[in-house]
């Protein structure tokens, strides 16, 4: 017998419904995963595949199958840098805010994650974020996240204060 990963999946009608994942379903899916990083320096193919990985991670996320976070550790820095260039649209926003959820998993201690960090503060001064509904929500999530993230939210906030256009 395989051992099989069960998870719940909404429908469109609000049912929920019992999905099983198998073993290897759940390996392929990981391994999928794992190509995220690796596929941003392989051209428009490469970002293609890219972009149907994230929908499949972000499935398996919203899904809420179990071992789901394992999906989101390459996916959260990603779709991140994505929606902070300046070719990010309102959609890369509204992505990255329907898994913001996904971001309390982070352990703010590690210093090997003062990168992302970096990239998390920048959200409260860039402008996709702030005049869309889901870039505020995501920001707003923010300040939940951790209390040091929170002091450095606050200073990267009032450095954009004196700066600040008003129809922002």
């Amino acid at each position: 017998l395989k051992r099989q990963r069960k998870g719940t999946a909404t429908s469109n009608n609000n049912n929920n419904k019992r999905v099983e994942v198998i073993d290897e379903v759940f390996e392929v899916a990981e391994m999928l995963h794992d190509l995220l990083f690796p596929l941003q320096n392989c051209g428009k193919e490469g970002m293609t595949t890219q972009s149907a990985i994230f929908s499949m991670c972000e499935n398996y996320w919203h899904g809420n199958f179990e071992d789901k976070e394992l999906f989101v550790t390459q996916l959260i820095p990603l779709l991140l840098v994505k929606s902070l260039e300046d070719t990010a649209q309102k959609n890369d926003v509204k992505r990255l805010c329907s898994i913001r959820d996904a971001i309390d998993l982070l352990d703010f201690e590690c210093e090997s994650i003062t990168t992302l960090k970096n990239h998390l503060l920048r959200t409260v001064a860039n402008p996709l974020f702030l005049q869309s509904t889901e870039g505020k929500k995501f920001i707003t999530h923010l300040f939940q996240v951790d209390a040091s993230l929170v002091v450095d939210l606050h200073k990267a906030i009032k450095v954009q204060l004196f700066e600040a256009k008003r129809s922002i």
